[in-house]
Formats: structure tokens, C-alpha cells, sequence
């Protein structure tokens, strides 16, 4: 049964974009989580000293604020402004930058995306069974899988990396404060940024993952390939009937230039050519009319019937009807033969009149 055909086809560009209008996109929310902690660690890292600068003057400005006797409502404003100045400027920064990495992934995994249709409800997707069904599909057993590995691997590497620093970490005690917070400062870096990039590999491995569920849920059906061809191509049958009108048609304005030509060059059975020459409009003599056989057969019967001349010439017919279309002049190596023609009918022309 057509309904129970296996779908081996790949996606059709066209069915690509259908399911993308719909919203329908291959789309990893780990990709993107994974690249904001690793841009929000490095931003976090690399302006670590005019963080610093900020948060001191913030309790500097703080702590002397302590000593005011009078706190009136001038005051209290003034403080909190230059508070919220203070902490934007800081954090400005380090959000803008999140906000800007966001976006860049996201253009990276799905482009440029303008859907509003997909913020309308829609009560049909509020369905538990299929809910349900989810809930144990091979979907979802892959991502409790991948779930498990990334608590596993970073559970692990944290151990290690732990491990390896668990020295440097009882030498800081007999630091000052300043160069225990500096050590334990850095080695928290270490881990989180080590920490990040495994969650972005694995999450980059998410990704192609889901990049290759999307195409293979989009595969189709042999049939629905040809029926997909026959759309975008149109039916073979209304394409041949269109087709056949359009020779139709285009036969009926052949013969209706036969009796306005001046000559017609005959095989003298298979092939028959209409000319005209209009030497105020055209540079050459023109092809007319031309046909095989029945069509030839008819051209001839037409140039009798309005007086126009036949003329027999084998080899002329011949390469005029193969090698000229309906419309075109004469090509240049074929000026001498067809003058010599021309030239006979306006004799005979002459001597009729």
C-alpha cells in the first residue's frame, strides 16, 4: 500500500521550506546554552579587573554614605542613581555582549526566522496521550542518554581537574587573603572554562544530531517525490494538451503567412519552405512557413490555390527546412540559392504581367 511505503528519499528543497514556514527547524537549546556560559566566562575573565575597579568604588561610595548623619530624600535618590549607574556600567557590558552571542548562534542555527504565526495558541498541541507517547519515544531515551553522559563527563573531568590542583590549593592557605582569592579566582576559572568547552562539544554534537533527526523526519515517499514533481512541473497529460494547442495555434498562423509569401521551395514530396522578401523591412528573405510531409502537403495546396510560385529545389528545401525556424532570415551562405530563386519568380512575375 501506498500509505505503508518506506521513506528512503531525501528532502526536497521545497518541502524544506515548508516545514521552516511552519517553524518547523533542526534547533539545539544546549548549542546555545553551551556558547552563552563559554562567552559569559571569557567576558567575565577578560574584564575581570574593571569589574573589580567597579565593585570597589561601589563600596567604597557605599561604606561613606554610612557616615551621612542626615539622609534626606535628595540624598537617598542620589545614592541609588549613582548606585544603578554604577552597575549598569558594569554589567552593561557582560549582558550586551550574552545578548549578542545569543543572537549570532541562533542566526548560525536557523538564519534569519520571522514567524508570528507560531505565537498564536493552538489548543490541538495540548494533546496528554501524545504527550505521553513522547515521553517514551526514541527521542526522548536519546536525550536522557546524552543527559546522563554530560553529568557523567563533567562530573568526571571535574574530579580530575580538582585532583591535579588539590596541592596548589593547601600551599594558598598559607597566602595572604589577596593571593588566596587571586589562586582560587583562577583555578574556578580553569574548571568553568574547561567545564563550558566540553558542554559546547557535546552540545555541538546535540546539534548535529538533531540536524539529522530533522532531515530524516522530512524524508519522503518515492510517491510523494513524483507527486511533489507533478506538482511543481504540472501533469504530463494537461502539459502535453497545453503543448499541442500551442502547435495548434502556432500551425494556424503558419498558414495564414503561406498566401502573403513570394515563393515556395518544394523537396518536392516530403519538405515545402514559404519566403517572403520585403526589401523595406527586411535585409534578407524570411522563412514563413515550412513542414514535413502532410504539413508540407498543405503549404503546397495553399500557394496554388493564392497563386504563389512552387519552386523545386532538393538540396535548398532541405537545409532551409532543418536549419531555419519559422521567423528567421536566411542565413548568409544560403544568400546565393535563394537570390537565384527569388530572381526566377520576379522573371516569371514580370512575364505574367
Amino acid at each position: 500500500m501506498a500509505g505503508d511505503e518506506e521513506k528512503t528519499e531525501e528532502p526536497s528543497g521545497r518541502r524544506l521550506g515548508e516545514a521552516r514556514e511552519k517553524g518547523n527547524i533542526a534547533f539545539s537549546a544546549d548549542l546555545n546554552n553551551a556558547v552563552g556560559l563559554l562567552g559569559g566566562i571569557v567576558l567575565l575573565y577578560n574584564m575581570g579587573v574593571l569589574t573589580y575597579q567597579v565593585m570597589d568604588k561601589t563600596f567604597k561610595v557605599t561604606l561613606g554614605h554610612l557616615f551621612y548623619k542626615d539622609f534626606s530624600q535628595d540624598v537617598i535618590m542620589d545614592i541609588i542613581f549613582s548606585q544603578f549607574y554604577v552597575l549598569t556600567k558594569m554589567l552593561f557590558p557582560i549582558l550586551g555582549g550574552l545578548m549578542l552571542i545569543g543572537l549570532i548562534i541562533s542566526y548560525v542555527q536557523t538564519g534569519f526566522l520571522l514567524n508570528f504565526g507560531l505565537l498564536k495558541l493552538n489548543f490541538g498541541k495540548l494533546n496528554f496521550i501524545a504527550g505521553a507517547k513522547n515521553l517514551v519515544s526514541p527521542q526522548s531515551f536519546v536525550k536522557l542518554l546524552f543527559s546522563v553522559l554530560k553529568v557523567v563527563v563533567l562530573a568526571g573531568m571535574s574530579y580530575l581537574y580538582m585532583k591535579d590542583k588539590f596541592n596548589s590549593i593547601i600551599d594558598a592557605l598559607d597566602f595572604d587573603v589577596a593571593q588566596i582569592f587571586i589562586t582560587l579566582f583562577s583555578m574556578m576559572y580553569g574548571l568553568a572554562l574547561r567545564l563550558a568547552m566540553i558542554l559546547f562539544i557535546l552540545a555541538a554534537a546535540d546539534f548535529i544530531y538533531q540536524k539529522w533527526q530533522y532531515k530524516r523526519g522530512l524524508r519522503m515517499t518515492k510517491q510523494e517525490v513524483k507527486e511533489e514533481r507533478k506538482q511543481m512541473e504540472g501533469d504530463p497529460l494537461i502539459k502535453g494538451k497545453i503543448r499541442s494547442i500551442q502547435l495548434q495555434m502556432s500551425r494556424k498562423r503558419m498558414m495564414t503567412a503561406v498566401p502573403t509569401a513570394d515563393v515556395v521551395i518544394t523537396n518536392p514530396t516530403h519538405f515545402a519552405v514559404a519566403l517572403k522578401y520585403d526589401s523595406k523591412v527586411m535585409k534578407s528573405p524570411t522563412v514563413v512557413a515550412k513542414g514535413a510531409d502532410l504539413i508540407a502537403k498543405r503549404i503546397k495546396e495553399l500557394a496554388l490555390k493564392h497563386k504563389v510560385p512552387l519552386v523545386e529545389d532538393k538540396p535548398l528545401a532541405q537545409t532551409l527546412y532543418k536549419s531555419v525556424e519559422i521567423g528567421r532570415e536566411v542565413p548568409q551562405k544560403l544568400f546565393y540559392a535563394v537570390a537565384k530563386v527569388l530572381a526566377y519568380v520576379y522573371q516569371l512575375k514580370r512575364e505574367r504581367r
